[in-house]
């Protein structure tokens, strides 16, 4: 039997050449996590660039009083505390509240690289890592500012399971984090058993957990009976099967999870035919491919020895309090299941390293799968920026497509010297004229129902400009004398006239 530092002799050559092996483990540690970094930046840079749009809306509505705050722990800190703070110092410049977006979004790959340089080989860790930042699945949590809740709260929820494996006293701060994350969001809520399973940790380290599975399960405990008791969602209530937040029967959890499987699995470039988010029939396959490999996966002891039953089991706890969501089967409420999915990942790298016995093939294999898939990323994600919608000034995805509408407003109204007081009404002469043609009627609707998304029922404008009293979309002419016409297209380019003028260029060139 090969003695111990024999063993880790080989182990330690499977990191790379001779000369990078000597590397002390701290350097090393800084090369995984500045990898990671890298590799997420380079596929989600292009979120930069974008404005607000929609949901980021009621955020910042929240924030400057324009809508009632958030009272109660109910998503406090992502919802309420957040906006609250960004406003103060960045105001409504859209690229600060990005910027924090992806700059969680690489703690979050970082924070996992360090769980996994614990359990496996800096190699097989950094692919793990990189497997996860680079999954192009998130998009729209990191695209969008009002996604700042799953970041956030896969960032306490990583920085708990960390700060379970530490020394005390920095340890017992571990249900500190957990209850952090469940102000930022409620999917949380089964961290503790989670932790209790022994994901992300050794099995020397399993009374290290304990305060974490204790003291959050009291925690989880204490929001669950608030959750209940305040009525979110209506949770109570018999919600009819129309309702956003209404459960899905058992036929609906099992298309929900495949979809789920499918799209982990799922993330090539040439594979990904669409990226909406309902329950998807073409990525089932992909769903059972990934179910049947991970059941397979449990026959192998290098696999077993690795936590890879204890991943799988986290990736469906994690997954379990949106699961049972009839009409919100959204992509990214994978953002903390795909910690779980990098985990086997990087399990499965380790194991294929352990047994080359310090070969470097697979190890460099390891090294070009992990920068294939960050090239893979930056190609998809691009992809889902550019991809046009119906009209080449549309964009297939509705949050970019929307960050350009709100945008585009926000630049109109911004040069119409708008005044205190004034009422402005959304309309389009495209839609008023179409209503003959049903095809185009029904495309113009939908038009106009993207630009009021885009800007949430006219919160949006309400925070961009305080002065404009109130906000209102119409279908057809129909304006009081004193109101301001904003004349949009489906774009949101638009132009302001008073009343008056629209009444008179209606006059002299009549809609039929």
């Amino acid at each position: 039997m090969p003695s111990k530092s024999r063993r880790a002799g080989a182990r330690d050559t499977a990191q790379g050449p001779p000369h990078v092996a000597a590397m002390p483990r701290a350097a090393w540690a800084g090369w995984v996590a500045l990898a990671t970094a890298f590799a997420g930046f380079a596929v989600f840079r292009g979120a930069l660039g974008l404005f607000f749009a929609q949901d980021d809306f009621a955020g910042l509505a929240r924030a400057a009083g324009v809508l009632p705050r958030l009272s109660g722990p109910w998503r406090y800190l992502s919802g309420q505390l957040y906006f609250d703070v960004m406003r103060r110092g960045a105001g409504l410049h859209a690229w600060p509240y990005h910027a924090v977006s992806l700059a969680a979004h690489l703690a979050c790959g970082v924070l996992l690289a360090q769980l996994l340089t614990r359990r496996f080989s800096r190699t097989a860790a950094a692919f793990g890592a990189i497997a996860f930042v680079t999954h192009p699945a998130p998009f729209t949590a990191i695209y969008s500012v009002s996604g700042i809740g799953e970041l956030l709260a896969a960032l306490f929820t990583l920085a708990a399971l960390r700060l379970s494996q530490a020394p005390r006293p920095a340890g017992n701060a571990a249900p500190v984090a957990f209850g952090l994350s469940l102000l930022c969001k409620e999917s949380t809520i089964l961290l503790p058993a989670v932790a209790a399973c022994g994901f992300a940790g050794a099995p020397r380290e399993r009374a290290d957990r304990r305060w974490l599975v204790v003291g959050g399960g009291l925690i989880a405990t204490a929001y669950i009976v608030f959750f209940v008791g305040a009525d979110v969602f209506q949770v109570r209530s018999q919600l009819p099967g129309s309702a956003a937040y209404a459960l899905a029967g058992p036929a609906d959890l099992g298309r929900n999870l495949l979809t789920y499987l499918g799209w982990t699995a799922n993330l090539f470039l040439p594979t990904v035919r669409g990226v909406g988010d309902a329950v998807d029939p073409a990525v089932f396959a992909w769903g059972v491919a990934l179910a049947v490999l991970w059941v397979a996966g449990l026959a192998s002891a290098p696999l077993r020895a690795r936590g890879w039953a204890a991943a799988g089991a986290a990736y469906v706890m994690f997954l379990l309090p949106v699961l049972p969501l009839k009409n919100h089967t959204y992509h990214y409420y994978l953002y903390l299941p795909l910690t779980a999915a990098a985990w086997c990942a990087a399990a499965a790298a380790d194991a294929l390293l352990a047994s080359a016995r310090g070969a470097r093939i697979p190890a460099l294999l390891v090294g070009l799968a992990a920068i294939l898939l960050t090239v893979n990323g930056a190609l998809l994600v691009r992809r889902i920026e550019t991809t046009p919608f119906i009209h080449p000034d549309m964009r297939a995805d509705a949050s970019v497509d929307r960050s350009r509408i709100a945008r585009n407003v926000r630049d109109g109204l911004a040069a119409a010297s708008l005044q205190p007081g004034e009422r402005l009404v959304f309309w389009s002469p495209e839609l008023a004229s179409a209503r003959s043609d049903l095809a185009r009627a029904a495309a113009e609707r939908y038009w106009t129902s993207n630009l009021r998304a885009a800007l949430l029922d006219g919160v949006g404008v309400r925070v961009m400009f305080t002065q404009v009293a109130g906000v209102e979309f119409v279908e057809t002419p129909g304006w009081r004398d004193g109101d301001r016409i904003a004349i949009y297209q489906r774009s949101g380019v638009l132009s302001v006239k008073t009343a008056a003028e629209v009444d008179s260029l209606l006059k002299s060139h009549p809609i039929e």
